[in-house]
């Protein structure tokens, strides 16, 4: 008679998980969401900067449009979207962080003077983005 309950025993303790496996899991599981997370959300800010950066080189080339066709740029960014042909009218002219541009014309020392305030969006500070300065390495607009 002990030889037949001792199959049933093996077969009702192989059919769950105990506790301290579940608890492994549920742990393992833990640290690799939190792994994707900390590699999900440090890209935002990436993203954010060549967003700007994208957004800028399209805003300069549009000031160059409209300097080529009147001979002066504009005196803000908004005229470039009630005009037809240069920026849309129903987008608003904003950097990655959803701040506006800073923008003069003319500028200091340049033609104009194109900035994203960055994350803080504050003017004059270390985030900031300009025109002229954030593509050295690369075409920059001429003076």
């Amino acid at each position: 008679m002990d030889q037949i309950l001792l199959p049933k025993r093996r077969m009702r303790a192989a059919h769950g998980f105990s506790l301290l496996e579940l608890t492994l899991v549920v742990v393992i599981m833990g640290v690799l969401m939190s792994v994707v997370a900390i590699s999900v959300l440090g890209q935002g800010d990436k993203a954010k900067i060549q967003a700007t950066k994208t957004s800028m080189t399209t805003i300069q080339q549009t000031l160059d449009s409209y300097h080529l066709e009147y001979n002066a740029y504009p005196p803000t960014l908004q005229l470039l979207q009630q005009l037809d042909g240069y920026l849309q009218a129903n987008k608003p002219v904003e950097d990655g962080w959803k701040h506006a541009y800073w923008y003069k014309a003319p500028g200091t020392s340049r033609p104009y003077e194109l900035v994203s305030m960055g994350k803080d969006g504050e003017y004059g500070t270390a985030d900031d983005m300009d025109i002229w300065t954030v593509f050295q390495n690369q075409n920059s607009p001429q003076q």
